[in-house]
C-alpha cells in the first residue's frame, strides 16, 4: 500500500517510508495472523511503529498494487480489507 499527498506525491516524513507491503519485512503480524497498519499522523506508539505509515495531516490517498496477480485479483473475487478511522 502506497501513500501518496493532496499533491499526488510522496509525503516526507521522518522515517523515508512511502509504502508498507511485502518488502517491508519488519511488519508485525496479529495473533490470528492479520496485519494492522496505521495510518497518520502521529506515531501509533514504539511498539506499533513498524507498521506505521506516516500521513501528512492533510488529505491523502492510498493506493494497493498488486504485480502478478493471482485468480482472486485479475477475477475480481478479492476485495482489499476496509479501511477503518479510529
Amino acid at each position: 500500500m502506497t501513500l501518496y499527498n493532496e499533491k499526488h506525491l510522496s509525503h516526507p516524513n521522518a522515517l523515508n517510508r512511502y509504502s508498507v507491503g511485502t518488502k517491508n519485512k519488519n511488519l508485525k503480524r496479529n495473533d490470528d495472523g492479520s496485519l494492522t497498519v496505521y495510518v497518520g499522523a502521529k506515531s501509533p506508539g514504539a511498539d506499533k511503529e513498524s507498521n506505521w505509515l506516516p500521513a501528512p495531516n492533510g488529505n491523502f490517498s492510498l493506493y494497493i498494487r498488486a504485480y502478478w496477480g493471482k485468480e482472486g485479483i485479475t477475477g475480481g473475487a478479492w476485495q482489499p480489507p476496509a479501511i477503518k478511522r479510529i
